[in-house]
């Protein structure tokens, strides 16, 4: 399940990216304008993409025994949530940074997640006797 999660993930942001570089814009549009706009505004990976990453992260970390694949996931969704931040610049209203509620609730469940492993680890390195 984590490794169709982690495919899908990859496929969703490869397939977005390929196609919002590969639309034709109109005169004097940009390619990004053109690709936000309408119905995709809402799928692009900076909103619900944002949030889908943070979920296969949050399985990464609870799940994936690689630490290259837990660090690369979760940096990746980092990265994705701080470039959110510039949404903050067309916000008018106090309301509209619940868009951000899931992003502290992702990074709440990490620490949780991370430190519930270290906790773990420290108990096995505990239980372990000097004499075997």
């Amino acid at each position: 399940m984590l490794a169709a999660a982690n495919a899908a993930i990859i496929m969703y942001y490869m397939i977005f990216f390929l196609w919002s570089e590969l639309s034709e814009p109109g005169d004097g549009e940009s390619a990004v304008m053109l690709a936000y706009s309408g119905f995709i505004g809402y799928i692009n990976p900076f909103t619900i993409g944002a949030y889908l990453l943070g979920a296969v992260a949050l399985l990464n970390l609870k799940y994936c025994q690689r630490k290259a694949y837990r660090i690369a996931f979760f940096v990746l969704y980092c990265f994705i949530a701080l470039c959110t931040l510039v949404s903050i610049m067309g916000m008018t209203y106090w309301w509209e940074l619940l868009m951000f509620a899931p992003h502290v609730i992702v990074m709440v469940a990490a620490i949780i997640i991370v430190s519930k492993r270290n906790d773990n680890k420290r108990e096995d390195f505990q239980g372990i006797d000097k004499d075997e």
